[in-house]
């Protein structure tokens, strides 16, 4: 599932349904396939999107519909939804379209909570037609070709801006497509080594406020992409791999790896993407997650911490579980998620389950379930039975949004592409 609100600015205008369809390609980034994908409309102008797999045959059309209107709803300011079925089944001609039972029940709920269905269409592999008009004058029989998609004047406009996307959700995501920049049997050595002589020390305070240090310096420098012959100097603890892209030394990636093996640094370095570094040390100071403050494990504990620590830990504790109500730095998320997917391509083990773990926490945090389905389920192949992976793969499976995502104040955009 995918949620994505759409950003306000710059505008775009829509003045086909082929236009419509482009705009789902670049918002999404991949082409949706087997999925159902519907747009809030809030008058003429496009709000959230929302996509979902098509449910099985055996699936009950009223508990689907309701679940949908559930999330769109969240979207306070639409009077209205457009539909746009994806699918491979074939549409007899003579007979009712694809999915027929489902989409009359979730046009009916959809009017239940003033949400009416303004209009929808079906897309296969070869061409797109209106779902619901039946004339041949204006709906030829099979459709119209899918390059007329790719002709329209908003796709031309949003190519013409920099925006692509992949044919698949696959290729988008790209889990386990990434060259190693570093001989990976070497490394696992080493991380291996460093996890045996840190394993007793990670929470310990010192110990784990340098660690947390160092992740917070990869995951705020910015990748060097050479854009001159000359490029400038990596910084200390970073090379280039063979794309000009700054890299974690060997020694920095080796403690980087090993440190994920601790499962509360590996949740700390999540809160320090979203509210930094102070917000983490102290949310896990403020659990008693450290050893070294006098505070852990004791019956004293909850009297003696100070109002801000108690607020941290609330907060460390909401952002992990998708609570939180304030504004997450996402420069920072977007920024670890690539330095998370560099150390991805070269990790082994459970550093690489906890990577790819994280990797899927923050595709949910953007409100991309689909793309943190196929992290979460990469993760438990390489990892059988860890533990988070499964936890958060329940949270996408029951449809679970994060509460930032529901709010198009608070939500990732991405630069994603907007239309009134």
């Amino acid at each position: 599932m995918t949620s994505a609100p759409a950003p306000p600015e710059p505008p775009f205008k829509v003045t086909s349904p082929a236009d419509i369809l482009s705009y789902i390609l670049h918002t999404l980034g991949f082409q949706p396939e087997s999925s159902l994908v519907l747009l809030t409309m809030s008058g003429k102008r496009v709000g959230a999107m929302l996509r979902v797999d098509l449910p099985h045959s055996d699936a009950d059309p009223v508990a689907y519909a309701s679940g949908l209107c559930s999330i769109l709803t969240a979207d306070t300011s639409a009077d209205g939804t457009l539909m746009i079925l994806y699918t491979g089944e074939p549409w007899d001609r003579h007979g009712p379209p694809p999915h027929y039972e489902i989409v009359g029940r979730l046009r009916q709920s959809l009017d239940e909570v003033g949400l009416a269905l303004r209009d929808g269409w079906l897309v296969n592999e070869t061409c797109w037609r209106d779902y619901f008009c039946e004339d041949p004058k204006c709906c030829p029989w099979p459709g119209h070709p899918l390059a007329s998609v790719q002709d329209s004047p908003l796709n031309a406009e949003l190519v013409y801006r920099g925006s692509s996307y992949a044919d698949s959700l696959t290729a988008a995501v790209g889990v386990g497509g990434h060259e190693p920049w570093t001989d990976r049997a070497d490394l696992t050595c080493r991380w291996r080594a460093e996890e045996s002589r840190l394993r007793r020390r990670w929470r310990n305070t010192s110990q784990f406020t340098a660690t947390l240090a160092l992740w917070e310096e990869l995951l705020t420098t910015k990748s060097a992409v050479p854009a001159a012959p000359s490029p400038p100097a990596p910084a200390d603890h970073l090379l280039e791999d063979h794309t000009g892209e700054s890299t974690p030394d060997l020694e920095t990636t080796t403690h980087l790896l090993a440190s994920l093996t601790c499962r509360t640094l590996r949740d700390s370095v999540l809160v320090l993407t979203g509210l930094g570094k102070s917000m983490a040390l102290q949310g896990a100071s403020g659990l008693g997650l450290l050893r070294g403050t006098g505070l852990a494990g004791t019956a004293q504990a909850d009297a003696d911490r100070d109002a801000p620590e108690r607020a941290a830990a609330d907060n460390y504790c909401s952002v992990l579980i998708g609570q939180y109500r304030g504004q997450l730095q996402w420069q920072r998320i977007d920024a670890a998620h690539h330095h998370l997917t560099q150390l991805s391509a070269v990790a082994e083990g459970e550093p690489l389950a906890a990577l790819l773990t994280m990797l899927g926490w923050i595709e949910w945090a953007r409100g991309r379930g689909s793309r943190a389905h196929l992290y979460f389920q990469r993760a438990l192949t390489v990892e059988p039975g860890y533990r988070l992976a499964e936890l958060l793969e329940e949270v996408v499976a029951r449809g679970m949004l994060a509460e930032w995502s529901r709010d198009k104040d608070l939500a990732w955009r991405n630069g994603n592409p907007s239309a009134p």
